[in-house]
């Protein structure tokens, strides 16, 4: 089983790509440098050859020129007439296999007259060790008159320089795959370490021992310390998931457990000592009606929340008056706001058209305008402002004069069920998730929200919406 793990794994596979492409390599140079390179070396040669006969046509009256390209191609040359009279004859150094005592060889001019494209290709054997070759083409004079140049060179004896080559690649073969095998056994190792001790700490990422996992992010590949970091921000971030995993399951055992037990409480009651005083059973009635109602709202607000962070509501958009909505809302708080003596004072500017969702904008001002009854100052006073900011956009202000929010505290107001001492207790009204609902709207609506707050001053709790701009 841990042969097989081995084969399977990414250092072994690692080293086999390299040796892999090194063979490939070695293969490309056998084959260029070996195997085709008699036929490449012929390619070219009569590539060159064929470029010659051109130049020599185009200076055909430059006599000069013509006995240099001879020369330097260790040619021979002949020129014939549409008549098969000799035009030119120059031979510098070679077997001369086109002009044998004085006479062109006809087999040759023979072959190029009757050739369909006007061209001659041929290699010939002067002996065991010596191959020549020919190449002619017809041209055409300025007076329509064809002639014929005629060209053969020698090819180089390739035999012992493929030899030669042969030897030298069969060392450069041991030398580079000894080379690969060794370089690629420290390049598996240095690429796969940094991926092996991310493999262990993931496995403690996988067992939920978040706190202990840490990823190196000082390696030498800028894409695994890239890589490292990200992890090591989502075990951070999954430790704190965890974290309020086990807060929320112990809030919300907590929320419901106390209302439940009330019910189970009042409904003892009324069956052991009220049931026959009328009076006295309804307010026990109505004791276990209210913790009905509250904990239908947490299930509400649970799902709700789920919604909005899961992403499956849809935003209803229309234009309404905003004022209207805020003096609504404020209807809403009116028999706890005269009970407690609390005044609620709305300043909100004339005709603020908003461009948004009017049902969950309601709930943000509604869950804002509860937390800050729960929080009045001595002044008792809750202020609800409404303005334009600009013409694309209204601010709403909830504002208290309470005990307000430490520093420390502001970035956490908007977690689920969180408290400013940080232990959970039962809200008097609402169900702790009110500011958490109220993030996860105004989020959906990509606005502007946020709390400025001092600690003995109050809070001031605000957010920004579309105005439905006139066309």
């Amino acid at each position: 089983m841990r042969i097989k793990e081995a084969l399977s794994g990414i250092r072994f596979k690692t080293w086999v790509y390299f040796v892999t492409f090194s063979i490939c390599i070695l293969g490309l140079l056998m084959l260029f440098q070996v195997v085709l390179f008699e036929p490449y070396y012929r390619y070219t040669k009569m590539h060159d050859i064929e470029s010659v006969v051109n130049n020599i046509a185009e200076n055909i009256d430059d006599s000069e020129t013509i006995s240099t390209l001879t020369v330097n191609n260790d040619g021979c040359l002949v020129i014939v007439n549409s008549d098969s009279s000799v035009a030119a004859v120059d031979a510098i150094g070679v077997s001369c296999l086109l002009y044998k005592d004085s006479k062109v060889e006809t087999q040759y001019l023979d072959s190029l007259k009757t050739s369909e494209n006007g061209e001659l290709s041929y290699l010939a054997e002067v002996d065991s060790t010596q191959e020549m070759l020919i190449y002619g083409k017809t041209f055409e004079n300025e007076n329509g008159e064809k002639f014929y140049v005629l060209f053969n060179t020698p090819l180089q004896p390739l035999k012992s320089t493929i030899a030669i080559i042969r030897g030298q690649y069969t060392y450069i073969a041991l030398i580079v795959l000894s080379l690969t095998l060794i370089l690629s056994i420290i390049f598996a190792r240095q690429i796969t370490k940094p991926i092996v001790k991310m493999t262990d700490e993931a496995h403690k990422l996988s067992e939920g021992n978040y706190g202990e996992v840490h990823f190196d992010e000082s390696g030498s590949f800028l894409e695994m310390n890239n890589l490292s970091r990200s992890l090591n921000n989502s075990a951070k971030e999954l430790d704190k998931i965890n974290e309020l995993r086990s807060d929320l399951l112990a809030n919300v055992s907590h929320d419901i457990r106390t209302p439940l037990t009330m019910i189970q409480a009042y409904a003892e009651m009324i069956r052991d000592i009220t049931g026959n005083d009328a009076e006295k059973r309804n307010e026990n009635l109505t004791v276990i009606l209210q913790e009905c109602e509250y904990l239908d709202k947490l299930v509400n607000d649970m799902s709700e929340m789920t919604k909005l962070q899961s992403g499956t509501t849809k935003l209803n958009i229309s234009d309404f008056d905003l004022c209207a909505v805020i003096n609504n809302t404020a209807d809403k708080f009116r028999t706890i706001s005269k009970k407690e003596g609390i005044k609620i004072q709305i300043e909100a500017e004339p005709e603020l058209i908003a461009h948004a969702d009017k049902f969950k904008i309601t709930e943000v001002i509604y869950n804002f305008m509860g937390n800050a009854i729960k929080h009045y100052g001595n002044d008792k006073l809750v202020i609800v402002k409404a303005f334009t900011i600009s013409k694309e956009k209204l601010r709403v202000e909830v504002i208290d004069h309470g005990p307000g929010i430490s520093a420390e505290t502001l970035s956490h107001i908007w977690e689920r069920y969180y408290k400013m001492d940080m232990k959970y207790q039962r809200a008097h009204s609402g169900t702790g998730l009110g500011l958490a609902i109220s993030k996860a709207i105004l989020d959906q609506h990509q606005a502007v929200y946020g709390v400025n707050s001092k600690v003995g001053e109050g809070s001031t709790f605000f957010f920004e919406i579309e105005s439905a701009i006139p066309k």
